[in-house]
């Protein structure tokens, strides 16, 4: 009798075992998928932010003298710090963690962008930022 109960036991231990260990692999999984959905909005979003600041400067290019415009950039990428540069006629923004960049030409433009709120404007024939 006690022979049987020591085997139930056994058989409940490996049971439980197979249970928890499929469970783990379950939660790894959703975890994993989790983090590459996280991975593909940051992408987008930090695409966006520099594809309307180049939006933004080909539009002043587009217009006349006394163009003036104030735009935001926003602080952090889903809750991650970046930077925003401006180069000879490119765009430029990455991750700190340097796991997500992108550059786009422009019109030319000089000025330092910075996050928050920025001014352009036309002057001359030259864009100016900030």
């Amino acid at each position: 009798m006690q022979n049987k109960k020591a085997q139930s036991a056994v058989e409940l231990m490996i049971v439980i075992s197979f249970i928890a260990f499929f469970f783990i692999l379950f939660i790894g999984a959703i975890q994993s998928k989790m983090a590459d959905k996280t991975y593909e909005k940051k992408n987008i979003i930090i695409k966006d932010v520099v594809k309307n600041v180049k939006e933004e400067i080909n539009l002043a290019a587009q217009s006349q003298d006394g163009y003036y415009r104030e735009f935001e950039i926003p602080d952090k990428i889903i809750n991650d710090e970046y930077g925003i540069y401006l180069f000879e006629r490119v765009v430029y923004a990455n991750t700190t963690d340097q796991k997500h960049a992108i550059a786009l030409s422009t019109a030319n433009a000089t000025g330092i962008l910075k996050k928050g709120t920025n001014i352009i404007q036309k002057q001359n024939g030259e864009i100016n930022l900030n």
